[in-house]
């Protein structure tokens, strides 16, 4: 790591154009590579089209990439050059042009530059990649359009309304994503306006959905509203998501005409007591506000990437926290009843490039604890510095992460503490983690009972055999429910009455939807990003196909007898990691048409570290079961407890070791291995007395008895005390 190289004088010169920033306040005079207060330099031959453009603050603005609040040592600069999307942003007049330009012609496509711009406003462009005529996909042109709902909170009204557009205008589904929203695809430009202004309408929005502005913040998908810990992780959800919002008014003129929405955000009524709008402005006078006269905290520019959040509670991973550029974790008083304030970590994130070392997945780092008091002004503290510090010249390497790991966390941390302030303090001890995911029925403490629904890959949709979507607008409609996206692309139902519970059941069953008891372990544990047909940086399949890779590994470990053994898995069709599969047990990532790379060793619990690539780069999916094999059975015969995780397995002996296993093995090995832990089986193989059982059943128990590595006796035995006792 080192000490990083620092280009040409800029140690020098970067204090005196911070000096000059205070008091100048011309856009003239922060011009590439003209440093507030010094005459310009002879330019340098320009490097890429945008070295001659001006990305630098705005007008009354103080505070930026080319004028930090505070200095570090980092090997970019920011001043000389930045990348094309920078340049996009600082052109946009705070995200109106030239998207509000391309909105009223006839065209079905937005320009380049508008691609970008149009993130921030929460769609993205797409056409349909199967087709394969150049002409076709030409003309398959639409949009997808991704909602920001705080927590996953999706009120039965807005899903009612989602239901509608999706049917009206997109391609008759909703996906849910991996952080808690649902995506609306299909939607021709045409309709965009009709399609956002009804989602704004309604009483949310698409706003930060995307874009290099907060995205959506995640927390547990649960509903205890007698809970103070849950309470206050969810409220301090939804404070973030206002308080890191885009201030331009750039929404409301290009899909409302300038007007407000008819309805308020529904999370405001949680958040009311922040008083945000005091709180996003307030000045601590070290260099949090930017001085731009529309982004108190973004500036001009806004972030150098994707930024994301989330908070949970002490014990409670259902949210993946290390995966997040930031992550809280809410610490109560003694009493219970009190927040004392938050655990913080900074610095995940899962995009990277093949082949491309300098890009990373990394789980983030404990940065420290603040009181309640001085969390708000922490949050801002780490989004100022990732504003002012965060790499614009290279947009591979822009996230948190590359920042935090450039200057470890004590670096890091010392630079927040100056945006802040004052000094953090140690992290809290906390419990170990466990990854949860709400599935099957809970009470949620108020009355009322909450159900998980596993939605594989999160796709909400009608098909012959299963009948999802209708079946959420039915209970919607019937009994008042409300929804709770996952972090697993799944759904909680929430606010369901006692007595409805059976009566809910059975519009389940009618739709062809799976109770949690009916969903095997791996499909449960498993998530998949889109991919094909409509991302356009897959370069293989995963949603598709994960329901496959899911069937397959479950017959996997049946014939090897390791059936009640389950496992993390994901799937995605690229290495920029919408999934999540670097955190997962065993991951595929699509690294050409129909192969995967696989990566070994994440936690079982999603917990403080990645996986490890695997030196298998391009596994053909055909190749599933013989790749596989010879990892199960190495687990299975050298595993150092009955229930160590497969992950906890990889990291423990290495990946590199897990290959020279592989290497070595023969097709079929597993049948000549006893295994580390062979089950134990309750009471005796031996009948105590004989009890009458049909043959065709009889065939079954064997066939499950073997597939677990039991005896029929002992699975007998196992299945009748389980019914009977619980």
């Amino acid at each position: 790591r080192g000490v990083p190289r620092f280009h040409g004088d800029r140690v020098g010169a970067m204090p005196k154009l911070l000096l000059a920033s205070a008091v100048l306040a011309s856009a003239s005079a922060y011009q590439l590579g003209t440093p507030a207060g010094r005459a310009p330099r002879a330019a340098p031959p320009p490097r890429m089209q945008e070295a001659a453009t001006d990305f630098g603050l705005a007008p009354g603005q103080k505070y930026g990439p080319t004028a930090p609040a505070h200095q570090v040592i980092k090997p970019w600069s920011n001043l000389e050059t930045q990348e094309g999307v920078q340049i996009i942003k600082a052109a946009s007049n705070d995200l109106r042009q030239p998207l509000l330009d391309d909105m009223g012609n006839d065209e079905i496509t937005v320009s380049k530059d508008s691609i970008h711009i149009l993130k921030h406003h929460g769609s993205y462009m797409q056409q349909n990649r199967d087709l394969k005529k150049k002409s076709d996909r030409e003309a398959s042109y639409q949009f997808m359009l991704r909602l920001k709902v705080p927590c996953g909170e999706v009120p039965g009204a807005l899903y009612r309304e989602l239901d509608e557009l999706s049917n009206k205008y997109g391609q008759g589904d909703l996906r849910a994503t991996t952080r808690q929203a649902f995506q609306l695809h299909g939607v021709l430009k045409g309709n965009l306006k009709t399609v956002i202004a009804t989602i704004a309408n309604v009483g949310s929005n698409t706003y930060g959905g995307c874009g290099d502005i907060n995205r959506n913040v995640m927390t547990p998908a649960v509903c205890f509203p007698n809970n103070p810990a849950y309470v206050a992780a969810q409220d301090y959800s939804k404070a973030l998501a206002d308080l890191f919002r885009p201030m331009t008014e750039a929404f409301n003129e290009i899909w409302l005409d300038g007007e407000k929405a008819a309805t308020v955000e529904y999370w405001q009524k949680d958040i009311a007591k922040f008083d945000l709008d005091k709180i996003r402005t307030y000045d601590n006078g070290h260099g949090i506000i930017t001085g731009h006269p529309v982004e108190p905290i973004y500036g001009r520019t806004y972030l150098p990437k994707k930024f994301k959040m989330a908070i949970t509670v002490p014990g409670d991973n259902s949210v993946d926290l290390y995966i997040n550029d930031v992550g809280a974790v809410v610490i109560m008083e003694p009493d219970g009843k009190t927040v004392k304030g938050f655990n913080v970590v900074v610095g995940g994130g899962m995009g990277r490039t093949h082949r491309k070392e300098e890009t990373f997945a990394r789980a983030a780092d404990h940065l420290g604890f603040v009181k309640e008091a001085d969390f708000f002004e922490c949050m801002k503290a780490i989004v100022a510095a990732q504003r002012d510090h965060g790499n614009r010249e290279v947009r591979s390497s822009a996230r948190l992460k590359y920042l935090v790991h450039t200057l470890g966390v004590d670096g890091f941390r010392s630079l927040v503490e100056k945006y802040m302030g004052k000094p953090m303090e140690p992290w809290a001890p906390l419990p170990q983690w466990k990854y949860l995911d709400w599935m099957g029925w809970h009470e949620q403490g108020d009355g009322k009972l909450m159900l998980g629904i596993n939605v594989e890959c999160g796709r909400i949709s009608d098909t012959p055999s299963l009948r999802l979507k209708s079946c959420l607008r039915t209970l919607v409609d019937n009994y008042g429910v409300d929804l709770l996206l996952t972090p697993s692309q799944s759904i909680v139902l929430r606010n369901v009455q006692p007595a409805q519970k059976f009566d809910v059941e059975a519009v389940l069953r009618e739709h062809g939807v799976k109770l949690i008891d009916e969903v095997d372990a791996i499909t449960r544990k498993s998530i998949a990003c889109p991919a094909f047909p409509l991302c356009g940086l897959a370069m293989t399949e995963a949603e598709r196909v994960q329901p496959q890779i899911n069937a397959r590994l479950n017959a996997k470990l049946r014939e090897m007898g390791m059936a009640n053994d389950d496992f993390v898995t994901r799937t995605t069709g690229c290495p920029n990691g919408c999934a999540r599969p670097y955190m997962a047990e065993i991951a595929f990532v699509g690294s050409g048409p129909n192969v995967y790379q696989l990566w070994l060793g994440g936690s079982p619990d999603q917990a403080e570290r990645t996986g490890v690539a695997t030196s298998i780069f391009k596994m053909p999916l055909t190749d599933l079961e013989s790749t596989v094999e010879p990892i199960f059975a190495m687990w299975r015969s050298q595993r150092n407890a009955p229930n160590e995780a497969l992950g906890d397995f990889c990291h423990r002996v290495g990946v590199p070791t897990v290959e020279a296993f592989m290497e070595s093995y023969t097709e079929g090995g597993y049948k000549t291995m006893a295994p580390a832990f062979p089950p134990i089986h309750t009471g005796s193989d031996a009948p105590m007395a004989t009890v009458g059982v049909a043959p065709d059943l009889l065939t079954k128990v064997e066939q499950e008895a073997k597939a677990r590595g039991m005896s029929a006796g002992a699975l007998l035995d196992a299945i009748v005390r389980e019914a009977l006792e619980g």
